[in-house]
């Protein structure tokens, strides 16, 4: 349940309903209220996208079957270690607590 305020739009400084969403536009000048915020969203936005494009595993739409399957493969192998580390870091961590119980 949202609950609809009024804000005081900063290009035409007239009073219009606000959400509290980032993308709230005002009803007279259809300019966004919030500016900065919709700015640093949309930059965030942006650069998790460059971010994910920059990865050297990343599926291209032009790749080839191989090339997919492989990059594919590869991503999978790197989660799958990344999570085994986990779990024997977790293992031996429990392991430790429990020596260091049993000694006492």
């Amino acid at each position: 349940m949202s609950q609809v305020r009024e804000i005081k739009c900063p290009h035409c400084g007239e009073w219009t309903l606000w959400n509290g969403d980032i993308d709230d536009r005002c009803l007279y000048c259809n300019g966004f209220l919030e500016p900065q915020r919709f700015s640093r969203e949309v930059e965030i936005k942006v650069n998790r996208e460059l971010l994910k494009e920059n990865d050297y595993l990343f599926i291209k739409p032009g790749d080839g079957a191989f090339t997919r399957w492989y990059k594919s493969s590869l991503n999978s192998l790197r989660w799958t270690v990344y999570y085994v580390q986990i779990a024997f870091f977790l293992f031996a961590t429990c392991l430790l607590v429990l020596l260091s119980l049993m000694a006492v």
